[in-house]
């Protein structure tokens, strides 16, 4: 190797180094747009404006359940709740599928994931409550409907605890998105 290649080497190898840095500098985010840490502002709070109608939908609907299924005597019966259950099965149903027709920011794919969990425990248990009346009806109180009634328990329990865990999320997700516009989202 000649001389003047020598000295050529080091000068390729500083400017392919500092391609490489400008390259990947370029392929982070936008420095004109707003980040968050579950993507941009502008995607996160297209995302956010697409679910809480659905979020807010939903619970509006279980706070009917809760209410219809326990009626007048203040007691949650079978038959209130089985009547509950059938009324508010299609419409969870509904609103699980327009809510699978979201598609999250890559970073909050497992906060959609959790959230379509909740509709899918409910929708489970109300299953169970509308099998287990089924057979009470035709057979009079047994064990096996009794067991289905308390499945249904254990999954609207599971979806409870999964609700409070995603409500959390969404408060993170809500207080970032404030952040990623520059706003304190307390006083906002």
């Amino acid at each position: 190797m000649g001389k003047a290649a020598a000295q050529i080497i080091p000068l390729v190898r500083a400017l392919v180094c500092a391609w490489l840095l400008v390259g990947l500098g370029g392929c982070g985010e936008d420095k004109g747009v707003s980040q968050t840490p579950y993507g941009s502002a502008d995607e996160v709070r297209a995302y956010r404006l697409q679910t809480n109608p659905l979020i807010d939908w939903v619970n509006s609907l279980e706070q009917e359940v809760q209410g219809r299924a326990v009626g007048a005597s203040g007691q949650a019966t079978a038959a209130n709740l089985a009547a509950v259950c059938q009324y508010a099965q299609p419409l969870l149903q509904d609103a699980r599928d327009s809510f699978d027709r979201i598609v999250p920011p890559p970073r909050l794919e497992d906060l959609h994931r959790d959230m379509r969990q909740v509709m899918s425990l409910r929708l489970a248990a109300y299953a169970a409550v509308l099998e287990g009346w089924a057979l009470q009806q035709e057979q009079g109180e047994n064990a096996q409907s009794d067991t289905l009634y308390q499945q249904a328990e254990a999954e609207l329990a599971q979806a409870n605890a999964l609700t409070a865990e995603v409500n959390q999320q969404l408060k993170a997700v809500d207080l970032a998105l404030g952040e990623g516009e520059g706003r304190n989202p307390v006083v906002s």
